[in-house]
């Protein structure tokens, strides 16, 4: 998202938790270390101090870890004259945990969710079904999420995570939706194929139009009230549309997300700068649907060594410019 802010012409400033982040080594005039949002005050503190001295006035939060914290600071981003537009606590805890998010669309019968197994279910000897998936309760991305054909190697991975999801194997194509919801007109949403992924992060994804798909989702940000941008992701089963998560964030492949001559993150950022919550008029009816191929191209970025540093340092770079 933030390369795409910079495309349009904003100044950005790159604010990551980790040193080697490829943006903070190949921007250190415009780049910002960090703590992880975890550490609460002091990376209030720092996030503070970093947008005065770059003249920042609104705050984008990408990862999952930095909307969780500041949906319970939004008084005290206010007091930092920091604009900023995420969903209320309610509705990232219920995204940011995906079994509350199964256990939230269960409720009704409009919305699909894996079948998941509880503890309860699993027999002590052998899988619930010829196998099974698993992941992590919270976080993005494909990170420890497998599948998995043996008892052994269930009871291996739950070693690691012991309250980790156990769930049915969807076989259907996956998608993810970019979408941005005002809360008061209707959502924008474009939806892509995930065609080929790595460690949960789309490297080839193509848009694609599909009005009833397109309602579905909008019926569900509706809903659970995500506003503001989001990345709703599931799978097209033989029999319908399957749900697994909500990330309230753009998601990393959303430089697709183009309708015509109109692109989510432009908007977005508009939204974010005036204050307004209202799309412009015509907006919708405007809409004109073409397909927009995204594939991330493996490269290299050698820098220059550093005062003292005792080798070259080499980032990943993507050949789209994304990271």
């Amino acid at each position: 998202m933030a390369l795409q802010a910079e495309q349009l012409g904003y100044e950005v400033l790159w604010a990551d938790a980790d040193p080697l982040c490829p943006a903070l080594l190949t921007k250190p005039r415009q780049a910002q270390l960090l703590p992880p949002a975890s550490e609460g005050d002091a990376y209030l503190e720092a996030l503070a101090k970093a947008a005065r001295n770059f003249g920042a006035d609104c705050v984008s939060f990408n990862t999952d870890a930095e909307v969780r914290y500041a949906a319970g600071e939004v008084d005290a981003l206010g007091e930092l004259g920091l604009a900023h537009w995420i969903p209320s606590p309610e509705t990232v805890r219920i995204c940011s945990d995906k079994a509350q998010f199964g256990s939230r669309l269960s409720r009704g019968t409009r919305f699909r969710t894996p079948r998941s197994f509880s503890s309860d279910d699993l027999p002590s000897d052998r899988l619930p079904a010829a196998h099974v998936f698993v992941k992590t309760r919270s976080g993005s991305g494909g990170a420890d999420s497998m599948v998995c054909f043996s008892r052994p190697e269930l009871d291996a991975w739950l070693a690691r995570n012991p309250d980790g999801l156990v769930q049915e194997v969807l076989t259907g194509q996956e998608f993810s939706a970019d979408c941005l919801y005002t809360g008061s007109d209707l959502p924008l949403v474009v939806t892509r194929r995930r065609l080929r992924t790595r460690s949960g992060m789309s490297t080839v994804t193509e848009t694609f139009h599909e009005p009833a798909l397109e309602q579905l989702i909008t019926e569900l940000l509706q809903e659970l009230r995500v506003v503001g941008p989001s990345c709703v992701q599931g799978f097209l089963q033989p029999d319908g549309t399957v749900f697994t998560e909500i990330n309230v964030r753009f998601g990393g492949g959303c430089a697709a997300a183009f309708w015509g001559s109109t692109h989510l993150v432009e908007q977005y950022l508009a939204l974010l700068i005036t204050g307004e919550r209202r799309l412009p008029e015509g907006l919708h009816e405007s809409r004109v649907f073409t397909t927009t191929t995204l594939v991330r191209v493996p490269g290299y970025e050698t820098l220059r060594a550093r005062p003292g540093a005792q080798q070259l340092t080499t980032a990943m770079k993507t050949g789209t410019g994304e990271y």
